[in-house]
């Protein structure tokens, strides 16, 4: 019998950030200070891979309400949409893994998790949209399907449809 070696749950007190290390100051930094006060005030909600071997956190992401403008989508995609001035997304705000899980596949785990969570909302999302730190960043995510948004650099977007 095989099982997963993480699991991705929603962050609570009972985690330990402390330790936490990423990589990137700036995203360490977020996970360490700031996330639980943006999920108390229901700016965004933040998910963890937990290793179930023995309990550490392996990696998060945050995702929230989001919009796509119209004239960001290319146009055989715009084409088919109704004449909104945007269209309904969910956004992955942050995503990180920690060092020691880099290159063990946790960062898709992750994004699969967002996807599945955004694909079952009660609410009407049409895309995962997300904003490329860098260069890597993005080529994760090219790698995984996402498409650029016109106008913006390093802004994508993964039609749940794909997903589905």
């Amino acid at each position: 019998m095989s099982h997963s070696p993480f699991s991705v749950v929603p962050l609570s007190k009972s985690h330990v950030r402390e330790g936490f290390c990423s990589g990137s100051e700036a995203l360490d930094h977020y996970f360490s200070a700031q996330v639980s006060q943006d999920t108390k005030r229901n700016i965004t909600k933040c998910f963890v891979a937990i290793d179930n071997t023995d309990q550490k956190i392996a990696g998060f992401y945050t995702l929230s309400a989001a919009q796509i403008p119209l004239p960001g989508l290319p146009e055989k995609i715009s084409r088919k949409m109704p004449r909104y001035e945007t269209v309904p997304a969910s956004r992955i705000g942050r995503l990180a893994v920690d060092r020691h899980y880099q290159g063990k596949r946790v960062g898709s785990a992750l994004l699969a998790d967002a996807l599945f969570r955004s694909s079952n909302s009660s609410m009407a999302v049409y895309a995962l949209l997300v904003d490329a730190k860098d260069e890597k960043a993005e080529a994760f995510y090219l790698h995984h399907g996402f498409i650029p948004c016109l106008g913006t650099l390093h802004t994508l977007f993964l039609p749940l449809k794909t997903f589905k």
